[in-house]
């Protein structure tokens, strides 16, 4: 039975390792950056809900475009060593072969899934921020807060999945990687609140 190229890829690539090392990580990036946006708007006496948005915005779409980029072309680079390495132990060109091209869906997969995290933290984090734009509902401060809480939820469930993947307690590193985001904001309160 013939496989098709997408199933040579997945036999190839290990897609956990996609969410494990490229999702989570960019989606941590981009959660304690919001949490210092959000911090630093908490603190300000009269704070604009349209600068926040744009910022938060500003600010996810640079850490995808970022690490998209970067990890493109570091993965570029890596592949046309693996392809250099192959070339030489097979005495033979391969560019144009499943190999050449499994090496460029892998880096332009993994360069989505960079992009794609801090969009997906500011989808997640921005709506309170909307619905007081756009509702006038909660107040400002609220949307702040429930901000942070979403923030810090999505670090806690994607603490719940390393902890599944890595086959150990979840719950425990669920609750590290909380404990970490809360510390970050407090931390973060702090330096605006009494260092700036």
């Amino acid at each position: 039975m013939r496989s098709g190229p997408l199933q040579r890829f997945r036999l190839a690539y290990d897609l956990s390792e996609l969410f494990r090392r490229y999702f989570i990580n960019t989606l941590f990036d981009a959660t304690f950056v919001v949490l210092g946006i959000v911090a630093a708007t908490a603190v300000v006496a009269d704070p604009t809900p349209q600068v926040t948005l744009g910022t938060l915005a500003a600010a996810c779409l640079a850490i995808g475009i970022s690490t998209g980029l970067s990890v493109y072309e570091a993965e570029r680079v890596e592949a046309k060593i693996r392809m250099a390495k192959l070339e030489r132990a097979m005495l033979t060109d391969m560019a144009g072969t499943d190999v050449h091209r499994s090496l460029r869906l892998y880096r332009t997969l993994i360069s989505l899934v960079n992009f794609a995290a801090p969009l997906f933290v500011f989808a997640v984090t921005s709506i309170p921020f909307l619905l007081h734009v756009l509702a006038g509902w909660p107040s400002f401060p609220v949307a702040a807060g429930t901000s942070i809480a979403l923030a810090v939820a999505l670090i806690f469930i994607s603490g719940l999945a390393l902890g599944r993947v890595l086959g150990g307690s979840a719950l425990r590193q669920g609750l590290r990687m909380t404990i970490a985001a809360l510390a970050t904001f407090i931390l973060l309160v702090f330096v605006q609140t009494y260092l700036l």
